[in-house]
């Protein structure tokens, strides 16, 4: 259930706790005045499934971190000076890339 900012003319703001089929409040429950709902800020929203920036993003970083760290062991191969094993890990990298 969400909780909703109000605003009372002589006691000032308060949050009440309201189901969203409910209707906005129209009195103070303290003081009995008048009151207005607030538009409130910080809302928390969650975002989940695919097609969200938030969710996506994520996903992309971890398959490039994959490849980048596979790449890696691709330069210490050639690094090290060892042609044989840099073909042979670039291949490796390459079919572990397509299938990612």
């Amino acid at each position: 259930m969400p909780i909703y900012e109000y605003k009372c003319a002589n006691c000032g703001k308060f949050e009440k706790l309201q189901k969203i089929t409910e209707d906005s409040l129209t009195e103070c429950p303290t003081c009995g005045g008048p009151v207005q709902r607030m538009i409130s800020k910080n809302v928390g929203i969650v975002f989940k499934g695919s097609g969200f920036y938030t969710t996506d993003n994520n996903q992309l970083k971890n398959k490039a971190r994959a490849v980048n760290e596979e790449r890696q062991k691709d330069n210490e191969a050639l690094l090290d000076g060892d042609v044989k094993g840099f073909v042979e890990q670039s291949e490796s990298t390459d079919r572990k890339v397509a299938g990612i």
